[in-house]
């Protein structure tokens, strides 16, 4: 009977998993991936619909629908955990013929005792006999240095007008310290691809509304000379970095008078914009010059309408003029003053990224104006009741009070009797 319990108890002590005891130490060490079937680079699999996961230590056992990915798409039925350290998925479907497939391990899959896994991790499995070499490869920068732990996700260019974001997702990948990103496994030749870069705060793989991002400018082709792409260098601002709006060259108004122009932000409740006058220093006017155009400087990033004006007054406002200051061709023969807002231009939805730049071209100047109420008159008495009325010796007081006292000024002395 003994010797029966201590075989029991070998077997136990020999199959226990090793922890740290009650009240020793804080674990702080990340879990990792160990293993993984099939494993990494593995062709010619057949009809897969079950990948095994081991991992280094017990796991917050979560469902594969929080921490796994498929490039293309594959959907998950549901998550076995064996032991809380393997977990087996399961998916709705075998994996699809004759294509390669990229798994995704998210980098924020938590151990038991909640410490986070530092970096996501990728690799390929192929149903075809090959995996592709082709590679777009780039570096992310985030101000003045290297942005670490970006994310850069890679979208297919395509001749419709479907936005590239809501477009299938083809591959994902993670900035090193040095700010380098690559993606490998393309095929060769492959694109025209697009790609968005963006800093990821919270380890989520997703772009938070304060998580600087950015479309990188170019699209890439994977070239069937060299298998290779470059994405080249790109800069992440912080989201409220301002940028700036270049003018092209335009065509002159047939009416006389400096061009000047200032920017609007359109935000979510934008109703729209209907012109009225605009006293200088209420905005940042521009000067636009006909052959050289100009630039709109400090500008909001997001969606933006720039109002562009002639300044025929001179005034360097917008302004609301009376006909009399109009050229002959569209002076009024009536008796009376009619008043027009100075001729202008609008332009809606100019998109600019933060801390970058953007150009736009001004449309055709036209002959017609938009009329105006006269404004008010001003006088000399008005202003400075204003103003007295603002000074602080009458706070509380802003009716001031007559009374009937009468005051005795002596006269001044001649000079020969002084």
């Amino acid at each position: 009977m003994g010797l029966m319990v201590g075989c029991i108890l070998v077997c136990i002590s020999s199959c226990a998993v090793v922890e740290p005891p009650p009240g020793g130490p804080v674990d702080k060490t990340p879990p990792h991936l160990v293993a993984v079937f099939p494993d990494s680079g593995t062709t010619g699999l057949g009809d897969v619909t079950v990948l095994h996961f081991t991992f280094s230590e017990k796991m917050d056992r979560a469902s594969a629908f929080s921490w796994l990915y498929f490039f293309p798409d594959q959907r998950i039925r549901k998550t076995k955990w064996h032991g809380a350290t393997v977990a087996d998925v399961f998916l709705e479907a075998p994996l699809p013929a004759d294509t390669l497939i990229v798994v995704e391990i998210a980098g924020a899959m938590r151990d038991a005792h909640k410490v986070k896994n530092k970096r996501s991790r990728r690799f390929p499995i192929s149903t075809a006999d090959t995996i592709p070499a082709g590679t777009v490869a780039g570096v992310l920068l985030f101000e003045e240095g290297a942005l670490e732990n970006g994310v850069v996700e890679l979208y297919g260019l395509q001749p419709d007008s479907v936005e590239y974001f809501r477009r299938p997702l083809i591959r994902r990948t993670i900035t090193n310290n040095k700010g380098a990103f690559r993606f490998d496994w393309l095929p060769i030749p492959s694109g025209p691809f697009l790609v968005r870069a963006f800093q990821d705060g919270d380890n989520n793989l997703r772009p938070g509304e304060n998580d600087p991002q950015r479309l990188l400018p170019d699209t890439l082709i994977v070239s069937a000379e060299t298998g290779t792409a470059s994405a080249g260098v790109t800069t992440l601002y912080p989201v409220r970095t301002p940028g700036r709006l270049f003018v092209d060259a335009f065509a002159a108004s047939r009416f006389e008078g400096a061009v000047m122009a200032w920017a609007m932000s359109i935000t979510d409740a934008d109703t729209g914009y209907s012109p009225a006058p605009v006293d200088a220093g209420r905005e940042s006017f521009a000067f636009l010059d006909t052959l050289h155009g100009g630039v709109l400087e400090d500008v909001t990033p997001g969606s933006s309408r720039v109002m562009a004006f002639v300044d025929i007054d001179a005034d360097s406002s917008f302004s609301a003029i009376a006909d009399t200051l109009l050229p002959d061709f569209w002076r009024s023969e009536a008796d009376t003053v009619v008043w027009y807002l100075e001729p202008w231009i609008l332009i809606e939805n100019i998109r600019l990224e933060p801390g970058l730049s953007a150009r736009f071209q001004l449309p055709a100047w036209t002959d017609s104006l938009t009329t105006w109420h006269a404004p008010e008159p001003k006088t000399e008495l008005a202003d400075s009741l204003s103003g007295a009325l603002a000074d602080s010796s009458l706070s509380g007081n802003l009716t001031p009070a007559f009374t009937d006292t009468l005051v005795h000024v002596e006269p001044l002395a001649s000079p020969e009797e002084q």
